[in-house]
């Protein structure tokens, strides 16, 4: 990439490579924030609808509802059963694969907007976090393009979405079964996700000028008090 001519996808790949330096350039380019916005939602989509149409159905259904199943009469299970059709679970993932992740993103980067204004630091517009929330969720992609070649090189019609997910620390450590308690806690937290915080940390260090160490503490310290409240939640 042309260093005096820097540019949204140039930016889609040196975001990996030169971290810091991408994230000094996408804080004069706002716009630029549709570019990996859109990319991560329709490869959400596009996955969640690929997912479901290559896993057997019913069987996927079962697996949802198993750990309700004993606490349901014959006919509420079988309701149930009837509501969860392709159509209806496949608009959910539509829905959060856009809807839901912008909603995500505006309160992350509200978050980071108020936490620069109350402490002072060197000022960006609203815009400008929107913008840093967009780029530094990318590593998404690759995790994206992982399960994408899990689902690619396996045959097996019964892929749960706990061993589609192969970035996840569940997959990975834990193996919390699919729909069980607490699946959805130790689900949640990726490879990708831990890397978008090191970018986080690092884009904040540049954007505040503040070190790593107290980036680092700024980034995490909203994330840790969600895991706290939700581990807390699944212990009762």
């Amino acid at each position: 990439m042309n260093d005096s001519s820097p540019s949204a996808f140039g930016s889609l790949v040196n975001i990996f490579l030169e971290p810091r330096k991408t994230l000094d350039t996408i804080r004069l380019h706002t716009n630029w924030l549709w570019l990996p916005l859109i990319l991560i939602s329709v490869l959400t989509v596009i996955f969640q609808v690929w997912y479901l149409k290559s896993v057997d159905f019913n069987w996927f259904v079962d697996q949802t509802l198993a750990p309700s199943a004993a606490n349901m009469t014959a006919d509420q299970l079988r309701a149930a059963h009837d509501r969860m059709t392709p159509g209806t679970v496949i608009g959910f993932g539509v829905v959060f694969g856009t809807v839901g992740l912008v909603v995500w993103y505006l309160i992350q980067a509200l978050y980071f907007f108020l936490a620069a204004k109350i402490g002072g630091l060197q000022q960006q517009g609203f815009g400008a976090w929107l913008n840093f929330i967009s780029w530094t969720s990318m590593p998404a992609v690759l995790g994206y393009i992982a399960s994408a070649v899990y689902l690619l090189t396996t045959s097996s019609k019964q892929i749960s979405p706990v061993d589609i997910d192969i970035t996840s620390l569940n997959t990975l450590l834990l193996h919390i079964p699919y729909a069980a308690h607490g699946q959805a806690l130790a689900q949640s937290l990726r490879i990708t996700t831990i890397w978008s915080w090191v970018l986080m940390t690092i884009g904040f260090s540049a954007w505040t000028g503040k070190s790593m160490g107290r980036s680092a503490i700024a980034v995490l310290a909203p994330y840790a008090v969600c895991y706290v409240i939700w581990i807390v939640w699944n212990l009762i």
